[in-house]
């Protein structure tokens, strides 16, 4: 059942590979271009020595004092396979990135809507609160960040003048130094000045958070807590960094407005019961 499964992943990924591995020679002379970002196919090669299979030529898998084919399915003794070979392999990865200047641009945008009369004072801190996220973002699993991602950051945080922090801030992080956690830190323990100001200003135009659009910031926010470990398309922590954001954000409006939580607790649950009923 294994190598009928490896057969099945095989006959899909040959073409696939081919096709890169056509693309790749065929651009090879030409300049190279700027990455775009999001899912990015890389194709290496290896010369490293494999056992293969003395029908096929596939590499095959070693089991007790056996061995099998994945493709072509053959099997038999350690003693029927022939010398150790070279051969190039070809080896493709997905890399999913987060797109740093546009996400600024968009977190930039979802604060205007949220708070449209006390926006332009809250940006000059908000590249603070941006950089803090950046800089407790966790790794991949395997504990690698991307190189791509590296020069990534380099270049956002340079580039982007009205970030208001300066040229030494990329290394820093890069270093894996927690920066800018009195204004930007967002938890059950911490509540950065930023986040005050922020429920300050909430309160100064009449919104309620759970009925404005929270739930896009946070989410957007929550894209640079996940830098290290590529986006929301490959970072298993996501969504719980993200849920973590938006329910302390809320739970300190709660806390300060006890009243407002209960009367609107009793609205939900008549409106859900009215719902039931229709």
């Amino acid at each position: 059942m294994e190598a009928l499964i490896l057969l099945m992943i095989g006959v899909i990924a040959a073409p696939i590979l081919l096709i890169i591995a056509h693309s790749s020679k065929k651009n090879s002379s030409q300049p190279e271009e700027e990455e775009e970002p999001g899912i990015r196919i890389t194709v290496g090669h290896s010369t490293e020595p494999v056992l293969t299979c003395p029908r096929c030529g596939s590499p095959v898998m070693l089991r007790g004092g056996g061995w099998e084919c994945g493709w072509c399915l053959d099997s038999g003794g350690l003693d029927t396979l022939p010398h150790t070979t070279k051969s190039k392999v070809l080896h493709a990865r997905i890399i999913c990135s987060v797109d740093l200047p546009e996400t600024w641009a968009e977190l930039k945008a979802e604060l205007c809507k949220l708070v449209p009369k006390h926006a332009d004072v809250l940006l000059s801190s908000l590249g603070r609160v941006v950089v803090h996220q950046l800089s407790i973002s966790s790794p991949p699993e395997d504990g690698r960040v991307e190189p791509q991602h590296i020069r990534d950051l380099y270049v956002f945080l340079e580039s982007e003048k009205d970030l208001g922090v300066g040229k030494a801030v990329a290394a820093r992080i890069e270093q894996g130094e927690e920066l800018f956690a009195d204004e930007g830190a967002l938890s059950e323990e911490c509540f950065g000045s930023f986040w005050q100001s922020l429920l300050d200003a909430l309160e100064d135009e009449g919104i309620i958070p759970w009925e404005a659009d929270t739930e896009q910031f946070f989410h957007t926010l929550a894209c640079f807590r996940s830098w290290r470990g590529g986006g929301p398309g490959a970072d298993h922590a996501f969504l719980d960094n993200y849920y973590a954001l938006l329910n302390s954000f809320h739970e300190r409006w709660e806390a300060r407005h006890p009243d407002e939580t209960e009367d609107t607790s009793s609205e939900r649950l008549e409106a859900d019961q009215n719902a039931e009923k229709s």
